[in-house]
């Protein structure tokens, strides 16, 4: 995207002076405020159906990455074969710090806050699968890549690491397994897929912006019907994992809690959650996908990263018990 095509801003009413272009996509005025104008590679039903969610958010929850509509009320084009779409930009803004104590609890209020005005979407939303079909297929993903790391005749460091680990991340995920057995998380799973409650599914920093001192929550690219736990847990572990950890995990749910009441049994739900090993897992999936003859130094980095942040993390999160 070198030029943004004037059809483009004409369609979506956005002015052709003082256009920025950044990482990605390009800042537009308009005389609602800044606008940002992108290509989309989402299919048009898959952006009808954010637009969708945010706009039922909007009364109840108005922090949302809007997008900004056409003349005859789109939110897309296409030109050619590309889909461009737009959205409130508000300036300034910047990115949540997970190693600020303040960004962290507004984001934790902001998702409360989200989850409270999305427990029932009257929307199709897409399913995400329950968490006991993804951990019985990790374990079988993790059985397939000790396999693959043993099969040749000269070992990686990241080989190396991997195979000494994988015990360890395996009886990890059959222990989640168990805990997640004696819990009603079946039964809330299924309830909130009936029901459609909302999960983001991407609680990343950079879709957690601050904007004039109030947290937003952007991009539902991800968004789909699940257990809303889920997503809580997916920041606690996010944040736990990439901080200090200077915010008991206790202070984290009390928040969450006063203003998107907590269900009895949700720390035993929550708990599995966060020991599972997430980042083991998906660094030996991007490894053990393609057929390498060498090792990108970020992958044994992060993985080092992982296993030097492993013990901590877990004695962290054992508060929740």
């Amino acid at each position: 995207m070198d030029k943004l095509s004037p059809a483009v801003l004409d369609t979506f009413g956005l002015s052709n002076r003082g256009i920025k272009k950044e990482k990605g996509h390009y800042l537009c005025n308009s005389v609602a405020g800044p606008v940002k104008v992108h290509i989309s590679n989402h299919a048009p039903e898959a952006i009808r159906l954010q637009h969708s969610i945010k706009e039922h958010l909007a009364e109840s929850f108005p922090h949302t990455d809007r997008f900004r509509l056409t003349g005859d009320g789109s939110a897309y084009i296409m030109i050619g074969r590309e889909i461009y779409v737009a959205s409130f930009h508000p300036n300034p803004q910047r990115e949540t710090d997970l190693e600020n104590e303040a960004d962290v609890l507004g984001a934790i209020s902001a998702l409360a806050k989200l989850h409270t005005a999305s427990a029932r979407m009257p929307l199709s939303l897409p399913k995400s699968p329950s968490l006991t079909e993804i951990y019985n297929r990790k374990l079988s993903d993790l059985a397939q890549a000790s396999k693959q790391a043993r099969r040749g005749s000269r070992m990686s460091d990241f080989d190396v690491a991997f195979i000494k680990h994988a015990p360890r991340a395996t009886n990890t995920i059959k222990e989640a397994l168990g805990h997640l057995e004696k819990t009603s998380y079946l039964r809330l799973y299924q309830q909130s897929i009936e029901h459609g409650s909302l999960c983001h599914n991407a609680l990343k920093e950079e879709n957690l912006p601050i904007i004039g001192g109030t947290t937003f929550i952007i991009n539902f690219s991800y968004a789909a019907s699940d257990l809303q736990l889920s997503d809580l847990a997916a920041f606690i572990r996010r944040y736990a994992q990439r901080s200090i950890r200077s915010i008991p995990v206790s202070r984290i749910l009390s928040i969450y809690d006063n203003i998107c009441p907590l269900s009895s049994g949700a720390r035993d739900v929550i708990y599995p959650q966060l020991i599972f090993p997430w980042s083991f897992t998906k660094l030996a999936s991007q490894y053990y996908s393609k057929k390498r003859n060498w090792t990108p130094n970020g992958l044994i980095n992060s993985m080092e990263n992982v296993l030097a942040e492993w013990d901590g993390y877990e004695e962290y999160i054992k508060e929740i018990l």
